[in-house]
């Protein structure tokens, strides 16, 4: 019998501290007690996996990228009992990128019993590969915002993944949303999807957009992933005492707000998955929510192109393409 062989992407720096990723081997990890061995399938390309390789923002000097994927369950360690071989699952990478720089960019990982989901028989493997960061983000966030049935949020980067998911949940909601893009094309597509209003700030003023769609009213909250000067037209758009999550920097690090919005006391924070992940009551709703959500179809994951997992590097080019078509996936 062949040796089973564990590919895998590693991410470190080089001597000048310029990025290095390459294609090698690691040894399977062994079953050890409580723990459990998963074969990765199928794993899609995030924009927080991009970020992690270029910031290093788990500290390890050597790690595997990887926020999530799908896979089967390869072994058992003593005393699991949730699971068996064969069958599909989610495993949830934050504790091994954490602890050890260990992600889903490679053929088995290893974790906790408890850090892992079964995959209901409905869903299908494009979409189990999705289960985490997107409908987890659009869950919380819209929670956390708190915007009453019939009210307007504003979102930017909504022609995303995750801004699809969040047109999907509000419009189950029944919040309205106006939506930022930044190509005219989109409109339309969004409008099919229940997008309420599209602008495109690329040709209109998003804030005297806002300000005619509302009546002057302004939106409850908003939504950021862009960050830059955007940022200020968001804040700009939020009627007083409202919220702005800030939960992605597709612009820039930065972000830039008037001080007239701070002192009409709107609030801009930060908004991200892992401030949320090690509550065990927390994680558990967000698994009962979401898989609710997606196997009703409420929220329906875009998906797109699959490259084999040697060609990571091809793959990790295609998703920062403009108008892909959908998430990227990397195959084993």
């Amino acid at each position: 019998m062949a040796a089973i062989t564990n590919r895998a992407i590693l991410a470190k720096r080089g001597d000048g501290g310029e990025l290095e990723l390459e294609l090698t081997s690691k040894p399977v990890p062994d079953p050890s007690p409580g723990r459990v061995i998963v074969r990765i399938l199928l794993r899609p390309i995030n924009p927080t996996d991009l970020i992690s390789i270029r910031t290093g923002r788990f500290g390890h000097p050597v790690s595997t990228p990887g926020s999530e994927g799908y896979g089967i369950v390869h072994a058992v360690g003593d005393g699991v009992t949730k699971v068996k071989v064969g069958q599909r699952v989610v495993p949830f990478m934050w504790e091994g990128l954490k602890q050890t720089g260990d992600g889903s960019w490679q053929d088995y990982v290893s974790v906790r019993e408890e850090m892992l989901s079964l995959v209901p028989d409905s869903i299908p493997d494009e979409v189990a590969a999705q289960f985490v960061i997107n409908p987890w983000t659009a869950i919380g966030m819209l929670r956390d915002l708190a915007t009453p049935p019939g009210e307007y949020i504003l979102q930017t980067a909504a022609g995303s993944v995750l801004g699809r998911q969040i047109i999907q949940l509000a419009k189950h909601l029944g919040i309205k949303t106006i939506n930022v893009v930044r190509r005219e094309e989109q409109k339309e597509e969004l409008r099919q999807l229940g997008a309420d209003e599209v602008i495109c700030s690329t040709t209109e003023d998003v804030v005297a957009r806002v300000k005619e769609i509302t009546d002057k009213k302004l939106v409850h909250g908003a939504l950021d992933c862009v960050g830059g000067e955007l940022t200020k037209s968001v804040a700009a758009s939020v009627r007083r005492g409202g919220t702005v999550f800030v939960y992605g920097v597709l612009s820039s690090m930065e972000a830039s707000i008037r001080i007239h919005d701070l002192l009409r006391q709107v609030h801009v924070t930060g908004w991200i998955l892992v401030n949320h992940w090690e509550i065990e009551q927390e994680r558990n709703a967000f698994i009962s929510e979401a898989w609710k959500l997606l196997e009703s179809k409420v929220i329906q994951p875009f998906s797109g192109k699959r490259f084999p997992l040697s060609e990571f590097k091809a793959a990790m080019e295609a998703s920062e393409t403009m108008a892909r078509g959908g998430k990227v996936f990397l195959e084993s």
